[in-house]
């Protein structure tokens, strides 16, 4: 066959090729540890573009897997496979590249991730980016030395048959909120290294020829296997899924029939201390409430009596279109943890919030008259989902907004959201918002409970926090309403206190992290119209620790301050 009917045959094999391919690097290592070690399988996700496992000691909270442990059974399986694949396919050269080339182009891309983007890259994770790499490279080179002629026919072999696929498989991501440039990520490092792969010149063997009608018949009848092939797993995979989604909502609506209800006439205070932390759906455990039981546990070991709950509505800030619900916060999910908090004694903030594609919720903005009223119009009946959902699971506060900075100055839409929400939720209410302008300047704070600040003032680098304590002060002072930090937090890089709500990767600064949280503490715990705060953020999946430059503060020397505060502090 010529280079052109090999690449079209590549193509064709290329989506069964690439999906068994990520069950081998995402979803073994983890069904290995589960059937040989014992442990217990915490999360499997499968879907058509997609499948992943993650996996627990027994005993250990959601999200303490061993890393270290998975990622060298990932690599071992990489390698058994590529040597595999080497020495039963060395006559099939095309095929075998397309089979090295997806290995190495998934193992590669988290690794790689982290390289770039982590905030510490110790040795091994460098050799192990580099080793599957070289399982990539070596994938294009079979594919592009499958035919002879100059330099830019070898590279349209990989391109064609690897490169092109893998832009068109990656791009159906977008229907779950990917960027264009996430795609870009994810096709560079085979772009490129094709481009090197094609001044391999020399074939490992001459291929053989046939005739124009023979290769054409032998392409068509290939490409049309891979297309069956691709549309048969499609189908399991569909079969699969419905399978599994009936069993899990089985167990799942067993789970939620044990958990005790709140009495419908149970009590909402309207004051009280919060030592809280936002607690947040994160991949893959999402809020599976009997993965995060252990994590839960712990939380109130650490002196937490309060967890702020965030689902995520889907916005763009130029639409007026708000799209929910969608992410990984289902409510049956969120009532769930709701009763599971309860039964421990902690009590439950329900934040509702807008996710955008450029990340703020803040860049909404709407200051034609008809779109702004279409924008609060759909804003009204996502508050109105929320606020029936918070009212259903008894949370013990509901935030109405999120950090809406250049849609607050509309006070009268504010406070007739308020009032409906009053309408249909009776606890108490706060609004969350946004340090500087938004905070200082909102007139409806009157109409809440609490005052809400997302506390990332910058601090000097003594960590002085009378500049601080007198704008909050201040806001406190003209409304008359308890204030609460319904999100507080640092990074773990160095120089955390300048810009607190930057993640931007350096130096790895823990201590640093605790000094701002004792700082905060300090100024503002004891202080009687000051109820609590929520820190940013500790995820159900328990990640953190000391490779993790992020604002959560687990594993890390912060929640140790936050532990002294909690549990000794006189409140």
């Amino acid at each position: 066959m010529n280079r052109l009917s090999v690449s079209l045959v590549n193509a064709g094999f290329f989506y069964p090729v690439y999906w068994n391919s990520m069950f081998v690097v995402r979803a073994a290592p983890a069904l290995l540890h589960v059937v040989f070690l014992g442990q217990r399988l915490l999360a499997f996700q499968l879907g058509p573009l997609w499948i992943n496992a993650v996996c627990s000691p027994v005993g250990a909270f959601a999200g303490q897997s061993e890393r270290s442990e998975s990622a060298i059974l990932e690599a071992l399986l990489v390698a058994a496979s590529a040597i595999a694949i080497i020495l039963l396919m060395r006559q099939r050269r095309a095929f075998a590249g397309l089979l090295l080339a997806s290995l190495g182009q998934i193992a590669l891309f988290d690794s790689l991730f982290r390289v770039v983007f982590g905030s510490r890259r110790p040795p091994a994770l460098i050799l192990t980016a580099a080793f599957y790499a070289a399982v990539l490279f070596v994938g294009l080179v079979l594919m592009a030395s499958s035919t002879n002629g100059g330099y830019f026919k070898r590279w349209a072999a990989p391109v064609v048959g690897f490169c092109l696929p893998l832009a068109l498989f990656s791009s159906f991501y977008l229907c779950w909120g990917a960027a264009w440039q996430e795609i870009g990520t994810i096709v560079a490092p085979a772009l490129v290294l094709s481009a090197l792969a094609a001044t391999w010149k020399k074939p490992w063997k001459k291929p053989p020829t046939s005739s124009p009608q023979t290769a054409r018949a032998v392409t068509l009848r290939l490409f049309a296997m891979g297309l069956a092939a691709s549309l048969l797993l499609a189908g399991v995979i569909h079969a699969a899924e419905a399978v599994r989604d009936r069993a899990h909502l089985k167990a799942h609506q067993a789970f939620l029939n044990a958990i005790p209800k709140p009495a419908a006439s149970a009590a909402y205070p309207r004051i009280f201390f919060q030592k809280g932390v936002n607690f947040t759906a994160e991949g893959p455990i999402g809020y599976d409430p009997q993965a995060v039981i252990p994590l839960l546990d712990l939380l109130k070991n650490y002196g937490v009596n309060s967890i702020a709950l965030v689902p995520y509505g889907f916005a763009l800030s130029k639409e007026p279109v708000i799209r929910y619900p969608g992410g990984m916060e289902s409510n049956e999910d969120i009532e769930a943890i709701t009763a599971l908090a309860h039964q421990r004694g902690i009590k439950v903030l329900l934040k509702p919030q807008l996710w955008t594609r450029a990340g703020f919720p803040g860049n909404i903005d709407f200051p034609v008259p008809a779109e702004r009223a279409r924008w609060f119009g759909a804003y009204r009946t996502f508050l109105e989902y929320y606020a029936t959902l918070a009212a259903k699971i008894h949370a013990d506060l509901f935030s109405v907004g999120v950090e809406l900075g250049k849609m607050t100055p509309y006070e009268s839409e504010w406070r007739a959201l308020i009032a409906r929400a009053r309408e249909l939720y009776p606890g108490p209410l706060v609004y969350s918002a946004t340090q500087g302008p938004e905070f200082e300047t909102i007139r409806f704070w009157d109409a809440l409970d609490y005052i809400g600040l997302n506390e990332y003032y910058p601090l000097p680098d003594d960590l002085s926090t009378a500049d601080l304590f007198q704008k909050v002060g201040a806001i406190h002072a003209k409304f008359g309403r308890p204030v609460i930090f319904t999100e507080a937090g640092f990074p773990s890089f160095e120089k955390p206190n300048r810009a607190p709500w930057d993640e931007t990767p350096r130096a790895f600064a823990p201590a640093e992290q605790a000094r701002c949280y004792e700082a905060i503490l300090q100024a503002f715990y004891m202080q009687p119209w000051f109820q609590g705060m929520y820190w940013w953020k500790v995820g159900t999946n328990g990640f953190g620790g000391p490779e993790d430059g992020s604002h959560t503060p687990w594993g890390k020397p912060a929640m140790d301050v936050v532990k002294r505060w909690y549990v000794h502090g006189k409140r």
